[in-house]
């Protein structure tokens, strides 16, 4: 499996490494969806329908607009996933409970347009992008819902106790990542925070992620355990890096789920699963204010020190040096 996995240059993280800009603050309220100057905001169902088109002989074209970002020029992997995941719909990919297996072997552009290729194989659809004869993503949409990480506890997904009143230091935000970006209008706009024993959000999705009824996009899940992922490899092995796998179940994929939504991760639930360590997979979930269980996800994180070289510029430059300090301690002189 690690020689499977070594193979690429998978997906970076977030933003521009250089930024200075440095972004604070906590959860985000629920936003309007009409913007401050009085246009209609976009719909993320809207922007993940036109950036990937596929015919129903299973040829099509992929052209992602910058508001999909991740790192500048970039595509959000969990952005990525999710537009291939609408794409299947025209060769009958199922709407319902399903599992995602994203293999990001490359990095995907931005505003450049790129081929697709879909077939159905049973019940499963699988789509990749292509560039120039060379795959560069695919994912995998085969219909089912079972919890994807046998390391989740839907009973008590809190680690080290109850979610409720802890506190944790903030992970930073980046300006225009269709996770974290604070400037990006049409993103999460995601306030992550860590302690000792794992990553959490507690948030009301912005209104660009429901659909009608208050309906959840199905989208949501994927880029916000991706960004979750990220943080719990990053935060375990000390080092920047990127993910490369990402195995989702949609347990729920049209959940109205009216209230703030949790997301939780778990540090004793990343494991290496190569011999030098550099391959780690990670264990995350999502629940309603219920308690219910939307989606988990088992992503694989890429960590090493040559990414930690570009990525710590970034980071540093973003977050309060004592919380840097507990982050990265090796970079933080």
């Amino acid at each position: 499996m690690a020689q499977e996995l070594e193979g690429g240059t998978a997906h970076g993280r977030c933003e521009e490494i250089d930024g200075t800009r440095r972004m604070t603050g906590g959860m985000n309220p629920e936003d309007s969806t009409r913007s401050r100057t009085g246009l209609a905001v976009e719909m993320v169902a809207d922007v993940l329908a036109a950036a990937a088109r596929l015919a129903p002989d299973g040829r099509g074209r992929f052209f992602a607009p910058s508001s999909l970002q991740s790192w500048p020029g970039m595509v959000h992997g969990g952005g990525l996933v999710a537009l291939l995941d609408t794409a299947a719909r025209s060769l009958g990919g199922d709407a319902r409970p399903r599992r995602l297996e994203g293999r990001l072997t490359s990095s995907v552009p931005l505003e450049t347009a790129l081929d697709l290729d879909g077939h159905a194989d049973g019940g499963a659809v699988t789509v990749t992008i292509v560039e120039r004869g060379q795959p560069l993503t695919s994912v995998t949409i085969t219909p089912g819902a079972t919890i994807t990480t046998g390391r989740f506890e839907p009973a008590a997904p809190e680690p080290g106790g109850r979610l409720d009143g802890r506190e944790g230091w903030p992970l930073p935000f980046s300006d225009q990542c269709l996770a974290c970006g604070a400037r990006n209008p049409l993103g999460l706009k995601l306030g992550l925070r860590f302690d000792h024993d794992g990553v959490w959000a507690r948030f009301v999705p912005r209104a660009p992620w429901r659909g009608p009824g208050g309906r959840l996009d199905p989208a949501l899940p994927v880029v916000l355990l991706d960004e979750m992922a990220w943080w719990l490899g990053a935060l375990v092995t000390k080092e920047g890096g990127l993910t490369n796998r990402i195995d989702l179940t949609l347990l729920r994929p049209d959940a109205v789920a009216p209230g703030a939504l949790t997301a939780i991760g778990r540090f004793d639930a990343v494991t290496p699963i190569d011999r030098r360590r550099t391959f780690w997979r990670t264990h995350s979930a999502l629940l309603a204010a219920d308690g219910t269980v939307l989606a988990s996800a088992a992503i694989v994180f890429r960590a090493g020190a040559d990414y930690s070289t570009r990525q710590m510029t970034f980071f540093r430059s973003r977050t309060d040096p004592e919380i840097f300090a507990r982050m990265f301690p090796n970079y933080a002189g």
